[in-house]
């Protein structure tokens, strides 16, 4: 019987010299679980930003548009109205060829200038307001004068 014992034993030795023990195992998944608990965050806040300088890169590219058009008008003698008109923002829209949409745009009628533009696309709102642009709520410091907002 003792031999028995001793040929158990050996095999448990053996048996733990192929593999990996249930604690070794343990211990690996809790460091990969706070190595993702501290990476996963940050990187959502890498992919917000993104996100926003996505947005006002279309923005910029809408009120460009939106611009061109105004002058177009302004250039043939038509009449600038305050506001920007429908078929104005649709034109501009199709000029432009953004995803999002055009809210809002005021024009200066004295000099055919946007002073006022707002533009949204998903969750973000991009505004320019007389020289102030951003991501509602925040100027983005790399492009003076947008704002974009997360909603």
């Amino acid at each position: 019987m003792g031999s028995g014992i001793r040929r158990n034993c050996q095999k448990l030795k053996e048996n733990r010299e192929n593999g990996f023990t249930l604690m070794e195992l343990i211990v690996v998944l809790v460091i990969l679980a706070i190595l993702a608990a501290i990476m996963i965050p940050s990187m959502l806040g890498w992919i917000d930003k993104a996100r926003e300088k996505q947005v006002i890169l279309q923005a910029r590219s809408a009120y460009i548009a939106v611009q061109t058009i105004v002058m177009e008008d302004y250039a043939m003698g038509q009449v600038l109205e305050e506001q920007l008109s429908s078929e104005q923002i649709a034109r501009a829209m199709e000029l432009a060829g953004c995803e999002g949409s055009i809210e809002s745009g005021t024009v200066d009628l004295d000099t055919g200038v946007i002073t006022d533009f707002s533009y949204e696309e998903g969750n973000y709102r991009a505004f320019y307001r007389g020289g102030e642009i951003g991501v509602e709520g925040r100027a983005a410091a790399e492009t003076p004068g947008w704002s974009v907002e997360k909603r």
